[in-house]
């Protein structure tokens, strides 16, 4: 039975170490939701504070 791996190849331990080595382990990722939460938070801000300009623009000019 031919499983595919040459004498050359690493071990799947080994392949997992080189990854772990280069990315780091999940903790050391941003959070994805955290992320989306932050950034939703940012751009509800700044659209808030476009409204409230506008409308204080808007009143001035009565």
């Amino acid at each position: 039975m031919d499983t595919g791996r040459d004498a050359g190849e690493p071990s799947r331990e080994e392949l997992d170490r080189q990854v772990r080595a280069h990315y780091g382990n999940w903790r050391d990722q941003p959070r994805g939701l955290a992320c989306a939460v932050v950034a939703a938070f940012c751009v509800l801000t700044t659209l808030a504070l476009g409204v409230v300009v506008l409308l204080v623009v808007l009143a001035a000019s009565r």
